[in-house]
């Protein structure tokens, strides 16, 4: 499903505008593949590159070199039109949700939207079973994200993922926000429902040990 070849980024920079460009390497020819149904986690302290890695894989970013293949298409060469519609099929769950989520809507325009982006029936008993999941009140679908609290929009950007139905989904440190019994029911969940719809997880933290309900990959910043 997901093949990466020889990826690497880069950043080219003056320390002043009088000296010469230096290069600030992220990462450095990184290579994996993912079938449907299998995970990887990458590892490793923050500011490593773990997140710039999920970005490019998203297309979010471009790599210096190498590339990403989905379905052996080329997720960096293919018209912004099939990107959009690849990113149902790919979705990123950002670390900070609070600052992901647009301010100026509520909650369930906000998950209404990603529906209708991809012309997908609005289904309000599907949204309420995820909230239910989750441990939410559906009082939180009228509030805006500002209102929320760092775990309550880690939950919410979850459900704007899942309820497209994608067949990958990168996780940047899912569990941050939340507390151990929060961190242990979502994760729960998420086994759960990878074992009915197969989906593909990508796991960015530095905490291995909280995913030891998962089979999976291991890339080592």
């Amino acid at each position: 499903m997901l093949k990466v070849h020889h990826l690497s980024k880069f950043y080219e920079m003056k320390k002043h505008w009088y000296l010469k460009k230096e290069r600030y390497v992220v990462f450095k020819n990184i290579n994996f593949s993912l079938e449907q149904g299998e995970n990887l986690m990458i590892l490793g302290q923050s500011g490593c590159g773990k997140t710039t890695l999920a970005k490019i894989l998203c297309f979010l970013e471009d790599p210096n070199e190498g590339e990403v293949l989905y379905e052996n298409h080329n997720v960096h060469k293919i018209n912004k039109e099939k990107q959009r519609l690849l990113r149902k099929e790919m979705q990123y769950c950002f670390q900070d949700q609070k600052m992901a989520l647009n301010p100026y809507k509520k909650i369930k325009n906000l998950i209404q939207d990603g529906l209708e982006n991809f012309n997908l029936k609005k289904n309000d008993e599907v949204i309420f079973d995820f909230f239910d999941r989750f441990g939410l009140k559906r009082q939180i679908l009228e509030c805006k994200p500002y209102e929320l609290s760092g775990g309550e929009a880690s939950r919410i950007g979850l459900i704007r993922a899942l309820i497209l139905k994608p067949r990958l989904l990168i996780l940047d440190e899912i569990t941050s926000m939340l507390d151990a019994k929060n961190s242990n029911e979502i994760l729960c969940f998420l086994n759960q429902y990878q074992q009915k719809y197969n989906i593909s997880y990508i796991f960015i933290t530095h905490h291995k040990n909280l995913f030891d309900k998962f089979k999976y990959k291991e890339i080592q910043f």
